[in-house]
This record gives C-alpha cells, structure tokens and sequence, in this order.
C-alpha cells in the first residue's frame, strides 16, 4: 500500500470534503434554531435564562364583542446569563394571525393604532444570574376567532448593544391555538 499524495490524490480528496461541507449545510434547516426557541403552553424555553409559559386563558367581560378579549399569561422567568436580564413590557410581542383571511395583527407595549397593549402585572424588573420572576402578561382588546393562531414572542434582550442585531434575532415563542369549547367559549390551547 502506498502513501503517496499526488496532484490526483489531492484533487480527489478535495472534491470528496467540499461535497461533504456542502450537504452538511444543508441540514442546518432540519434542527431548531439555537437562537429562536419554540413551545406551547407549559413549554421551558432556555436562551439567556429559562422561560416557561406556565398557562395562557382569554377572558371576556359579559357583554363582550370580539374585540373585548383579554389574554392573560402566566410566566416563570429565570436569568441565567451573567450580565442580568431587565424584564419590561418592552420584551414582549405577541400575533394574532387570522384562520379566515391569514392577516396577522400584532400587540405590543407600544401600540398607537387602538388596538390593545401588552402589560406585566410586574412591569420593571431588573434579574440578576440565578433570579427569578413569576408574572402575569396581559392583552387588552385583543380580536381572536375560533381557529386564529396565535404567537406570544419574547425577547431576553430586545435592545441590541453596539448597533448589533445580535440579540434581536435571539427571542422566544410560543404558539397555541383559539378554540371554542363545549359551553362555546373561546380558549386556547
């Protein structure tokens, strides 16, 4: 058996480690995304800390019109990054895409356009490493159906430092479903 490396040998050799290189960037789309998290209802997230939807409801007042909902979710909230984590209504988002015409519409803290805002029941929090949080994320006059999806996406580090958009690629999300149950109330699932 011989050792030799040749010009032919080199060639072959390279041709075999550039496909490998290639097709293993194609299976990068396979997996999750280490810096964008999805669960459901009860799901623990980790990305800079470990987040948990404990539980999500709608809730509707008894002269409700569509519009008239309310989207409470409880949250865990833990820090395990070293620099700390500042918890405000700023971090969250949440979207609401419609089953009959697919338009999604999005509720922050900042809405202007009357739609409902995002709020924590524990609005200003500053989390060491290892602290943790349990609050309450409220969405006033949020408009769901039956069968609308919808998203509630969160944040670690929404502001991303030295004009990066590292961070703000980094974020959570958790997914459930409008339902009507057997009383023909809207809840999520």
């Amino acid at each position: 058996m011989s050792l030799e490396f040749n010009r032919r040998s080199f060639l072959k050799y390279s041709a075999a480690a550039a496909v490998a290189v290639a097709g293993s960037s194609l299976l990068v789309g396979c997996g999750e995304d280490e810096y964008q998290k999805t669960g459901k209802i009860g799901s623990t997230l980790k990305l800079m800390g470990a987040f948990k939807l404990e539980s999500a409801k709608l809730d509707s007042a008894p002269t409700a019109t569509a519009a008239d909902k309310t989207l409470t979710c409880n949250f865990s909230l833990k820090c395990t990054s070293k620099y700390g984590l500042n918890i405000v209504p700023a971090n969250f988002q949440v979207e609401v895409t419609s089953k009959a015409t697919k338009k999604v519409t999005t509720y922050h803290a900042y809405n202007t356009d009357g739609t409902g805002g995002v709020t924590l029941t524990k609005s200003n929090n500053y989390l060491k490493k290892d602290e943790s949080l349990e609050t309450e994320l409220k969405v006033t006059n949020i408009k769901v159906a039956d069968g609308d999806t919808i998203q509630v996406k969160f944040w670690p580090r929404p502001q991303a430092s030295e004009g990066s958009q590292a961070y703000t690629r980094a974020f959570c999300t958790w997914k459930m479903t409008v339902e009507k149950d057997s009383s023909g109330n809207l809840i999520v699932k």
